[in-house]
């Protein structure tokens, strides 16, 4: 009696272990795109921001240089 006792509550805990990875299967399934695309995510974000360091960078070069805008009309000359 104590086998049959042992024998059904691991097959209850089977049925229930059973249930949850059904469960759990499709959402991993919708999941895993999302998981396996998250590198190129993250380096693509980097490349962005390097991008936008360095053109930061470009614009204080040109606004720190004090050079005169020219213009070959007679008007006024301006400086950034």
């Amino acid at each position: 009696m104590y086998n049959n006792f042992s024998l059904l509550q691991l097959i209850g805990g089977l049925s229930k272990t059973l249930n949850i990875a059904n469960q759990m299967i499709p959402i991993y399934k919708q999941v895993k795109p999302l998981i396996s695309n998250s590198k190129n995510v993250l380096t693509n974000l980097q490349k962005i921001n390097s991008n936008i360091k360095n053109n930061n960078k470009d614009n204080n070069q040109v606004i720190n240089s004090n050079q005169p805008i020219t213009n070959n009309s007679n008007s006024p000359t301006f400086f950034l």
